[in-house]
């Protein structure tokens, strides 16, 4: 069964789950919180996976050879992430 996904591959993000971002970084040291992906591959099942690739080194995977090494990680929900053009309409109407 296919799922309509929000996003789609080539859309660029900002991760915002401050939850995992915090358990990211006590066991890697990197935050991941505020930080821009890209999907690189959907998975359009139940889970809504999203495969991301990091603009810096996340000590993170591949994206099965989809991604740089190091700069990967899977997402299950959506809701770990906003698109870049989300945020950069709040800091529009916030007057930043």
């Amino acid at each position: 069964m296919k799922y309509k996904m929000k996003y789609k591959i080539g859309d660029w993000i900002v991760y915002i789950d401050k939850e995992w971002s915090k358990w990211w970084k006590d066991l890697h040291g990197v935050s991941l919180y505020g930080k821009i992906a890209k999907i690189i591959h959907i998975d359009n099942n139940k889970y809504y996976h999203y495969s991301l690739e990091f603009k810096e080194f996340i000590y993170g995977h591949n994206g099965n050879r989809k991604g740089r090494e190091g700069h990967c990680l899977w997402c299950c929900k959506e809701k770990e992430f906003i698109s870049l053009d989300q945020l950069k309409l709040k800091k529009l109407i916030r007057g930043e």
